[in-house]
């Protein structure tokens, strides 16, 4: 199965018809298709690692969630429970920077030009951005590695 990460932005989560478009699209293409917060993605390595977990969780029936868009959701913010993993990660009213991920056979530019959004992979650059919700000390040099590293070790404490 394939994977595939952008950063996107647009008003999207102002519209409040994310969601309901993001589903006719899953069904369209026949693919899982999940949004992040960019400001707390540590680059494109941190969404494919949690993809491939989270694929690998479905596949071997580990999975802690019913879908794959939340098993993502789970690696993702190296998270148990789905409303800490929201809160940590999920699209809030007013974001206009997003990560997007999507397993399966469509484009990311594909997806992104049906929702009306820019692809903006910049907006997934780890630099400058804050690691303490990850438990990591801010200013600390390498956050992205040890965000990984968190991504992995939750799949162990589950």
């Amino acid at each position: 199965m394939r994977i595939h990460v952008a950063g996107a932005r647009g008003p999207a989560a102002d519209q409040g018809n994310l969601l309901p478009e993001v589903a006719l699209l899953e069904k369209r293409h026949s693919v899982t298709i999940q949004f992040f917060r960019a400001d707390r993605v540590f680059g494109a390595e941190h969404l494919v690692s949690a993809a491939e977990k989270a694929v690998r969780a479905m596949d071997n029936g580990t999975n802690m969630a019913r879908t794959l868009g939340m098993e993502m959701l789970l690696y993702v913010a190296a998270e148990r429970q789905t409303s800490e993993a929201l809160r940590k990660l999920g699209i809030f009213p007013g974001a206009e920077q997003m990560a997007l991920v999507i397993v399966g056979n469509v484009s990311a530019d594909s997806v992104l030009e049906e929702l009306g959004l820019e692809r903006d992979d910049s907006v997934l650059d780890p630099a400058g951005k804050d690691p303490s919700v990850f438990g990591i000390p801010a200013g600390t040099e390498n956050a992205p590695d040890l965000v990984l590293e968190r991504v992995a070790v939750s799949e162990v404490f589950r």
